[in-house]
């Protein structure tokens, strides 16, 4: 038989402490500090929110405005308490997060009455994968977490029948009305929540069956369903920002149809649909079922399970394992069948169930009549909980870490500070895109460009007074004839800047100025970390065969130091033979700025059949600034 405990508020609440200084001194050294550089998929949407949380905005469907507002309030305090404005948006989903993991430790707690076995377990909750990172980054699903455990707190505090009866409580609807009012709240940030409503109509079905029988039903539903509508009334931030000219508002929320698309999030709906075949359920069912091991390790799952199956024998746990059993499971259900991508709300859902599992698992081994087998049980306890934190640290801390201090963003805002004055830079819509429009928007740099997504109206900014550019690995995805489609014309790529391209729509024609050469015009300029060679090919005839292009930093004895060779002009996006005659193609190229630097010596060359290598055009230029 399983007794529950009444242990002191003191310990209780310190033995929270502890686990929450360990986990914030783990989870510290991965917040997000840094605009969002990874293209992982869990943080596609980070820098949207770095940007939203800072300006008032909104976000992309369904809008997530409770999510949005409370998050703009939390923001603006903390930076008016010295938090930067590109940590604060992280520190709000720490501060959710650690809410979350109150949640749990409470609810635990009271189903078990064991403070140790509480604690250990929510610190264990707290190093797996998926909350880990989600308590790290700026994203929504720690607020769903929270909002998910506040509701199994509702549900299932003293929710057993026995307790229910002696106490005469089965006629109190207000686990009902609070339920309503937080599921609808809930259902609102995150539509997967509502599949957590059959877990909870489980644990309420005594109440729900009392109010039938008393003919109180039809009163208990139409309030619930008032309740629960509250829930969505901050939606109409959606429209209001639009309407009063806020930035960075996802969509057309101030039209009745872009709002509806909002609210229903439309532009998901590629992910839903049943599984069209075997292979497809199958592959459904491998990316769910991966997706845990990798949250809670294989023996983390089988114990969870097994321990909500045992707790099916006791009584006064068989409500609560069957409540945590079918939140599991209904969202499991759903995301094989149903949703073809990884929702992390809905994986959430599974583990935080599963977790409780681990509860009810350690608490009958601890309350088993054999006194020998309690001891060793207890005694084991800290170094099994020790063993698999180090284990959760040891797999999640890399992944996490690199995850969050990926500097792409860092290094895309530096490749744009080169940019030229006045121009119009398009990137695909991602890390890259927003890391720039964070640097913009909110702290205020790069005032000097324009940005554009793929998506935008590239005609129009082709006619804008200045150049069109776009970093060259985008061409990789966006080929020329991708450029050519966009703007109804032929294109010119040269180079604009260190690894920028310019679109141009009209070739660059001219004279040469070298008699003897290929070159129209060359300068060398240092930056603070770079020698940057800034030169002009021109030929008058069509050429009729494609070079490379050598750039070598010498020292003073003529020794290689640095090279920024490439596969052809214009980074290899300029092959000799898509020249015109008499046309000039600016190309650019970047050195390291190393004591000792000399000369430059660039030009063009080929590959003979003998698998040589020949020069055919050869040029050098002093390093006349200091190299060091």
């Amino acid at each position: 038989m399983i007794t529950l405990r009444q242990p002191s508020k003191t310990i209780s609440f310190a033995a929270f402490g502890v686990v929450v200084l360990v986990v914030l001194a783990i989870y510290l050294p991965t917040l997000q500090t840094i605009p969002i550089g990874s293209d992982h998929f869990l943080m596609v949407d980070v820098g949207e929110t770095q940007i939203v949380l800072n300006l008032w905005g909104s976000l992309h469907a369904t809008g997530y405005p409770l999510y949005v507002m409370l998050g703009n309030v939390l923001v603006t305090a903390m930076k008016a308490l010295g938090i930067d404005a590109t940590t604060a948006p992280a520190v709000v989903s720490l501060l959710w997060g650690i809410g979350a993991l109150a949640a749990v430790y409470a609810l635990a707690l009271h189903l078990s009455g064991r403070v140790l076995l509480s604690a250990l377990m929510v610190g264990l909750f707290g190093l797996t994968r998926l909350v880990w990172i989600h308590q790290v980054i700026a994203e929504i699903y720690t607020f769903g977490l929270l909002l998910l455990v506040l509701m199994l707190v509702v549900a299932l505090w003293n929710n057993n029948p026995i307790q229910l009866a002696l106490r005469g409580s089965v006629g109190d609807y207000r686990r009902i009305y609070w339920l309503a009012l937080l599921g609808g709240i809930g259902v609102s940030h995150h539509r997967a929540l509502m599949f957590v409503a059959p877990a909870l109509l489980y644990a309420v079905w005594p109440q729900l069956t009392a109010a039938f029988k008393r003919r109180e039903l039809p009163k208990v539903i139409v309030i619930s369903l008032l309740l629960g509508l509250v829930g969505f009334l901050p939606y109409l931030y959606l429209p209001v920002r639009e309407w009063t000219g806020a930035p960075w508002v996802y969509g057309e929320p101030g039209t009745l149809s872009g709002f509806w698309d909002q609210f229903i999030g439309r532009e998901a709906d590629h992910y839903m649909g049943l599984p069209a075949s075997g292979a497809d359920f199958a592959s459904g069912l491998a990316l769910v079922n991966n997706v845990l091991i990798d949250d809670l390790m294989l023996p983390g799952i089988v114990v969870g399970l097994a321990g909500l199956l045992l707790a099916l024998r006791y009584p006064q746990r068989r409500r609560v394992a069957i409540t945590l059993l079918l939140n599991a499971g209904v969202s499991y259900a759903f995301h094989v069948l149903v949703y073809h991508d990884v929702l992390a709300q809905l994986v959430l859902q599974i583990t935080t169930s599963l977790v409780f599992g681990w509860l009810f698992m350690f608490d009958i081994f601890l309350a088993v009549p054999k006194r020998r087998l309690r001891m060793v049980t207890q005694a084991a306890l800290i170094p099994v909980a020790a063993l698999l934190a180090v284990t959760l640290w040891v797999q999640n801390y890399p992944w996490v870490n690199n995850l969050t201090h990926n500097q792409t963003g860092l290094q895309t805002i530096a490749l744009l500070e080169e940019a030229p004055e006045g121009s119009t830079v398009m990137f695909d819509w991602g890390p890259r895109y927003v890391s720039a429009a964070y640097e913009r928007d909110v702290l205020g740099g790069l005032q000097h460009i324009q940005l554009v997504d793929h998506k935008s109206n590239l005609r129009q900014a082709a006619d804008n007074d200045g150049p069109l550019i776009t970093p060259e690995y985008t061409l990789f995805r966006r080929p020329v004839s991708w450029w050519e489609e966009q703007l109804g014309q032929p294109v010119y790529l040269r180079a604009a800047a260190p690894y920028l391209v310019e679109i141009g729509t009209e070739p660059e024609i001219g004279e040469s100025t070298d008699e003897n050469g290929i070159t129209q015009e060359t300068n060398l300029r240092c930056t603070p970390d770079s020698i940057i060679l800034v030169t002009a090919w021109f030929t008058p005839d069509l050429p009729q065969q494609d070079m490379s292009v050598f750039v070598h930093l010498l020292d003073e004895g003529g020794n290689v130091i640095a090279q920024a060779d490439q596969f052809a002009p214009v980074y290899g996006w300029r092959p000799l033979t898509t020249w015109l005659a008499g046309e000039i193609v600016r190309d650019v190229y970047a050195l390291p700025r190393i004591e000792g630097a000399a000369s430059v010596a660039y030009g063009l060359y080929r590959q003979l059949p003998s698998g040589e290598f020949q020069n055919e055009y050869e040029y050098s230029i002093p390093v006349e600034c200091d190299a060091s």
